[in-house]
């Protein structure tokens, strides 16, 4: 970043001065995202911002058009864990010669004032012409992103080395599955579910994914599907598992209509999709006109 300007706490020269000033595009008409209305920003200039380092002391931020709540829970992490990497860069304005305002970057930002040893950050800094400019810049910066999902996350995941992420590609690989969306009879895009269950009861995924597998043969492999079985293999009675002989056999037997259907009525009883009620959908489905039924209390907490 030898190119790069630095700006301290002590001051700097002067910006360049402005040449004409350039209207602000602000585009008004929108379009639905998830049954939201939601606008598009073209905002201020469009010209190439500048990079500089700029010391933590002279960024500022206008709270009349920024968050004004901000997750302590994110910026503990980002300090925690600090990465010049996943830092990038701030995007700023400058609205005097050595004090910048801060339009992307505010939990950044926060999480670097905790660590003494950050002293610079370094930002993309714009010419705007008023506060106005600003507002425009942090709804363009915001409003079109979103971060990827797990599926999406997970390639990286792999190459980084997360042992939640291998474990998922052997439980896919013993499937015979590919790791992508959507859902399919020969895909897995439930990442998030198999993630929360390696982390949580890798014991219970690993003695029910067989039977998940067996039962999803030629069908999408869904969260639904991960997360009722896995839910019914950890309250198992002592010594049985969905993996034996009778309780695999009776899952295959029911059939992947009558498991889903099974949840689905569940869920519509109890208006909520939680582990309980799920795994009590496919116990249900399962004990149709066995007169021997699997009894399962629900009520034992699972350690």
């Amino acid at each position: 970043m030898s190119d790069t300007k630095t700006i301290d706490n002590k001051g700097a020269a002067e910006p360049t001065p402005n040449p004409t000033p350039a209207a602000t595009v602000l585009t008004p008409a929108g379009y639905r995202v998830g049954g939201r209305f939601q606008h598009t920003f073209v905002p201020v200039k469009n010209e190439p911002g500048e990079l500089v380092m700029v010391s933590k002391l002279r960024l500022h931020v206008d709270h009349r058009y920024q968050r004004t709540k901000l997750s302590q829970d994110r910026i503990a992490r980002i300090a925690a864990n600090w990465s010049w990497v996943s830092c990038g860069t701030l995007l700023v304005c400058r609205r005097t010669a050595t004090d910048f305002w801060i339009i992307d970057g505010q939990h950044r930002w926060e999480g670097a004032k905790r660590v003494r040893s950050v002293t610079d950050l370094p930002c993309l800094c714009f010419k705007l012409d008023d506060v106005k400019d600003e507002a425009i810049g942090f709804l363009a910066a915001n409003t079109e992103r979103r971060p990827p999902t797990l599926a999406e996350q997970f390639k990286a995941l792999l190459i980084a080395g997360d042992p939640l992420a291998e474990h998922i590609k052997e439980l896919a690989d013993q499937a015979e599955r590919g790791i992508t969306a959507p859902a399919g009879s020969t895909t897995i895009s439930c990442i998030g579910e198999l993630m929360r269950w390696s982390y949580q009861d890798r014991p219970a995924l690993d003695r029910a994914w067989p039977v998940i597998v067996k039962l999803c043969e030629g069908r999408a492999l869904m969260a639904r599907t991960v997360k009722g079985l896995v839910a019914l293999e950890r309250r198992m009675p002592q010594g049985q598992t969905l993996n034996g002989q009778r309780w695999g056999q009776r899952i295959i037997a029911t059939g992947y209509d009558d498991i889903h259907a099974g949840m689905k009525n569940m869920v519509a009883i109890e208006n909520h999709s939680g582990e309980r009620v799920l795994g009590e959908g496919v116990q249900r489905a399962i004990n149709r006109g066995l007169r021997d039924p699997l009894v399962i209390d629900w009520a034992r907490l699972v350690r």
